[in-house]
This record gives structure tokens, C-alpha cells and sequence, in this order.
């Protein structure tokens, strides 16, 4: 167990409850998925495309675009206000 850990991950003990080598609710938490979980490879590529990432997880030309088009009309909103509040 890590020397500064404030609870084991394993069992879930800790110093306010006390140090026990028996196993309690903490190990039943979900710990990630393992090799043997289903993985969907097609339901994670349309994620990758709705979110806008390549299949590296960094993002797309896509992306980059739609993200590119949003700050521009943002940045037209923002004028088209200062403009309107000093008239």
C-alpha cells in the first residue's frame, strides 16, 4: 500500500475506521474495464466522430473546423454587441 494512502484500494480500510486485511464495500467499486469487458469498436468510433476526435483521440480536422466556426461567430456576437451598447 502506498506510504501517504488514505485508504487502501483494495479493501477500503482506513485510519478512522481501522487497518483491516478484510475485504469491505470498496471492493465491489468499479476499478475500469478489463480485457474481457465487451468493447463495441463501432460504437466507440461514432463517439470519436460526434466528439469531434480522430481515432488517436486528439482532434480532428473536423473538429478543429467546427470549433474554429464557433469562436468566429462568438467573436462576431461579442462585436455586434459592443457595437449596439455604444451607439
Amino acid at each position: 500500500m502506498p506510504v501517504r494512502a488514505l485508504a487502501c484500494p483494495e479493501c477500503g480500510a482506513d485510519a478512522e475506521a481501522g487497518w483491516s486485511d478484510e475485504p469491505s464495500w470498496a471492493g465491489a467499486l468499479p476499478a475500469g474495464y478489463s480485457e474481457d469487458d465487451d468493447f463495441d469498436e463501432e460504437a466507440y468510433q461514432e463517439f470519436l466522430r460526434r466528439e469531434g476526435l480522430s481515432e488517436d483521440e486528439r482532434t480532428s480536422r473536423a473538429g478543429q473546423q467546427r470549433r474554429g466556426s464557433v469562436f468566429v461567430a462568438l467573436l462576431l456576437v461579442i462585436c455586434g454587441l459592443l457595437w449596439l451598447a455604444s451607439r
